[in-house]
């Protein structure tokens, strides 16, 4: 036991030193951590609201700084919109390995697993770049509005008439997993309908939303050291367990959904069918710059299932939530719904053109965004020397003015987009306060992500491929809801946390034990 002990001693205090032969930031303000041995992240990853300790620190910093990972190691935190700009634009900062090997563990060998500048990821995003443009979009439009039309009437049938307290957080997933399954997959879940068939693959979807404890940190970053899957194999640990469940109930509905699909193909092999499922399989046979291997399909599917859920429906959750503590916008957003209703009339399916012509519906959905964006963090590591521009100059430890902060291999750099989405200097005085109406007027000196000048999730030759997809459903559902309903805070009052998490998710403050949870008063809308 004495000899376990002093390997394990000497193999930590040779990975420390490892950590510390790559500092480089030294010339670099930041704060002091907590603990030299957990360093930053385990503080950013456990704060009681998501944001509050970067967004101080910005204050104190600037938008360029650096702060401590486990055992002491350097990571530069950068939130400056010329720098993001630069790292999403650059061939330079892939995913970090260890994030990769995670994404993998979580989705299987899919897009979120590969690397923006390989061969392979490449070549899913070319499977996947026709299943998702501006034309096929918009036949997805009706699954939206159908999937969203069922949410309506469930809450009608519940409501009778009467006002009642929902769980938002619980109702927002279920409507997203069914749209993608019709849209994506031709695919019923009935997630919405109770079909209990496939409670498994929510609830482990559900599980995975939880935070590591300090142990799965500090062996998160020694396994960053070891042989690439020697740590995976070496001790798993329950984040570990939570994803494997996951990935195994993901992967077992995914066959499912391919065989039902290629069953399909072969009673009608001259099927048109527009789903993103079939475009899959199409591209398997006829483009070999295209082909995807059924393992890789499979890994699509779950990454659409997670990915494509989880993000919309939580952003969902937040704008509604938004909307009950400002309800002078919700009135607003329900002014122009109805004077669009007004002219298109009831019983007319409405197009995408109809959703992108109302300006402050839409500028709702962007300060959400901005206010609350799902995934505020991203992890990358630089495979090259480089030199980051800044828009925003910062002090160094001597006072003088960086305009450029100097990148060494190895690098490890947490970009913080839901600092950038807080900053002053980009947003105005009023950053932190909920203003959609700073979307109608405002231009920005950097444009950055694809929509709205926000990133959502990534951007640049990483940016996601279903932005679009998540924008026209977010703009179907916040239509339909808030026509059909009036939403409030509680009469007896709610404090709701930003859990950090896998994605920043809302949970009532002092009862984690419920877990995901956004109680909101729903009341029916007397229609004209």
């Amino acid at each position: 036991t004495m000899l376990t002990l002093l390997i394990l001693f000497v193999t930590l205090s040779l990975i420390a030193l490892s950590f510390r032969r790559l500092s480089r930031l030294d010339f670099l303000r930041g704060p002091k951590p907590v603990s030299y041995l957990l360093g930053h992240e385990y503080e950013i990853s456990h704060q009681s609201d998501a944001g509050q300790l970067e967004f101080e620190w910005v204050k104190k910093y600037g938008p360029t700084f650096r702060i401590f990972s486990c055992f002491s190691e350097d990571v530069l935190l950068i939130a400056d919109p010329m720098g993001l700009q630069h790292i999403f634009q650059s061939q330079c900062y892939p995913k970090t390995r260890d994030i990769r090997l995670i994404a993998e563990r979580v989705f299987g060998r899919g897009l979120l697993w590969a690397t923006g500048e390989s061969e392979t990821h490449q070549r899913h995003r070319r499977a996947l770049n026709s299943a998702f443009s501006t034309q096929q979009l918009k036949q997805y439009m009706s699954f939206f509005q159908g999937m969203t039309s069922k949410l309506v009437t469930k809450w009608n049938d519940q409501l009778e008439e009467n006002p009642a307290v929902l769980n938002i957080a619980h109702w927002m997933p279920k409507v997203t997993l069914d749209v993608i399954g019709q849209s994506a997959f031709d695919f019923n879940f009935g997630v919405l309908d109770g079909t209990a068939e496939y409670n498994e693959l929510y609830r482990t979807m559900r599980d995975m939303l939880c935070s590591s404890s300090p142990l799965t940190e500090i062996y998160t970053a020694v396994r960053r050291r070891l042989p690439e899957r020697f740590g995976f194999q070496l001790y798993t640990t329950k984040e570990d367990r939570r994803f494997a469940a996951f990935l195994s109930a993901a992967q077992s509905t995914a066959r499912s959904i391919l065989l039902q699909k290629q069953e399909a193909e072969i009673l009608n092999p001259n099927s048109d069918d527009k789903d993103i499922i079939s475009v899959l399989i199409r591209a398997k046979y006829d483009d070999y710059k295209k082909r995807l291997s059924e393992e890789e399909i499979i890994s699509q599917i779950v990454t659409i299932i997670l990915a494509g859920n989880e993000t919309t429906s939580s952003t969902m959750s937040w704008m509604l939530y938004e909307l009950s503590r400002n309800t002078e916008s919700q009135a607003r957003v329900h002014r122009e719904i109805a004077s669009l209703r007004a002219q298109t009339g009831y019983h007319i399916a409405l197009t995408s053109t109809d959703y992108d012509s109302m300006p402050y519906f839409n500028a709702v959905m962007k300060e959400t965004l901005r206010l609350h964006p799902i995934l505020p963090i991203l992890i990358r590591e630089a495979d090259c020397d480089d030199t980051l521009p800044l828009s925003i100059a910062v002090r160094s430890r001597t006072g003088r003015l960086l305009s450029h902060v100097p990148i060494r291999k190895g690098q490890r750099i947490l970009l913080h987009l839901g600092a950038y989405n807080r900053l002053t200097q980009v947003w105005g005085d009023d950053a932190d306060s909920w203003n959609p109406v700073r979307f109608l007027t405002e231009k920005k000196d950097v444009m950055v992500g694809v929509y709205g000048n926000l990133y959502m999730i990534s951007g640049g030759i990483r940016s996601c491929i279903g932005w679009q997809f998540a924008v026209m459903e977010l703009q179907v559902m916040l239509f339909e809801l808030i026509e059909s309903f009036e939403f409030s805070l509680p009469s007896e009052g709610v404090d709701i946390q930003r859990i950090p998490s896998i994605l920043m998710v809302p949970m009532i403050r002092g009862k984690p034990e419920l877990g995901v949870q956004l109680p909101l008063q729903v009341k029916q809308r007397i229609q004209q």
